[in-house]
């Protein structure tokens, strides 16, 4: 491994990416490779050539060669790194972890031939990141702010206690802080998915049908999806939701509760055959308005930790009661 201590200096998976080989013949001018990882891969490169082998980030990755080589990588993402990394003479392994995705570019050197260099790229998805339980008694604190067409608004904090999961349907009930009052209760899917809301000051309850689909799962860096959803109350209102949503990336987000590394999730919702009379058309049940969402969820926590909405609505509305911008920040969980 001599002469490579200004690399290993630069490279954060310098000693998880340089390996020497012990075993093998060297076959002339082609280096076998193989990997495990989600399936059982190998290919073959020769000299001054370059081959390609695609890879999953949290697979157990495990590279071996025909012959005796010296590694080099240059990698694109500091995000990227090895969990329970394993090096011997002949076998370089551990689980590959890329939250963005990544592409590793290795040089291989025979140690009998420092001619012969071999070339593999090495191409890593990004980190599918799964929901975790939901834990009943947990109390997450938000603090949301409204600002309003007319310029007014204001933040009030709600204190969110999951208080019962029962066939993988959560209860959560959100009490006001500042008021010290009951605000409202919701139902969601085992992936944070609502699926009713009852407003507690007037038992108003209203039903999200299948689901309002805010997440899916597994998430990662790239990924996108579609839903429509019809929402109806018993007093009357009613509404269809559609959201165009996609992971734009995995970057650190600072809260009132700490600093998170999350995925940023943005989201067009546009809201149909709505019957708000105070809306253009809703005496007609027609009327239309949107959201532009820039949300952060964390891996860690298993759920949103900020939120970012911009409203809009057709060309001239200017009820000053209606809302603009809403901003929901986490500030504690316990």
């Amino acid at each position: 491994m001599k002469g490579l201590s200004k690399w290993m200096a630069s490279c954060a998976l310098a000693a998880m990416l340089c390996a020497c080989g012990g075993g093998g013949e060297e076959g002339g001018g082609t280096l076998n490779v193989s990997a495990t990882g989600s399936a059982a891969q190998g290919t073959s490169v020769g000299t001054g050539q370059a081959a390609t082998l695609n890879v999953q980030s949290g697979d157990y990755i495990a590279l071996r060669t025909s012959a005796p080589v010296k590694w080099q990588a240059v990698i694109t993402s500091n995000l990227t790194k090895v969990d329970n990394q394993t090096l011997t003479e002949t076998n370089w392994s551990g689980n590959l972890v890329s939250p963005t995705g990544d592409t590793i570019q290795l040089t291989a050197t025979l140690v009998s031939d420092a001619s012969k260099v071999f070339k593999l790229n090495l191409n890593v998805a990004p980190q599918r990141y799964t929901a975790p339980a939901q834990k009943i008694g947990e109390v997450a604190t938000y603090a949301e702010t409204s600002q309003r067409l007319g310029g007014g608004g204001g933040t009030q904090h709600i204190a969110y206690t999951t208080t019962a999961v029962t066939n993988g349907i959560t209860t959560v009930t959100g009490f006001n802080v500042d008021t010290n009052t009951a605000d409202q209760s919701y139902t969601q899917d085992q992936d944070r998915n609502r699926l009713t809301r009852t407003y507690l000051s007037n038992s108003n309850a209203c039903t999200y049908a299948p689901k309002r689909n805010l997440y899916s799962f597994p998430m990662y860096v790239g990924q996108s999806w579609n839903d429509t959803w019809n929402y109806s109350c018993a007093a009357g209102y009613r509404e269809t939701g559609s959201v165009q949503a996609k992971v734009e990336g995995y970057e650190a987000i600072t809260t009132a509760a700490g600093t998170f590394n999350a995925l940023r999730i943005s989201y067009v919702i546009t809201y149909t055959n709505s019957n708000d009379a105070q809306l253009p058309n809703g005496n007609l049940g027609t009327a239309t308005y949107s959201e532009t969402v820039t949300g952060w969820w964390s891996p860690e926590l298993g759920r949103t930790v900020k939120w970012v909405s911009n409203y809009g609505y057709a060309a001239g509305f200017s009820n000053a009661a209606f809302m603009k911008v809403y901003t929901q920040e986490l500030q504690s969980l316990k």
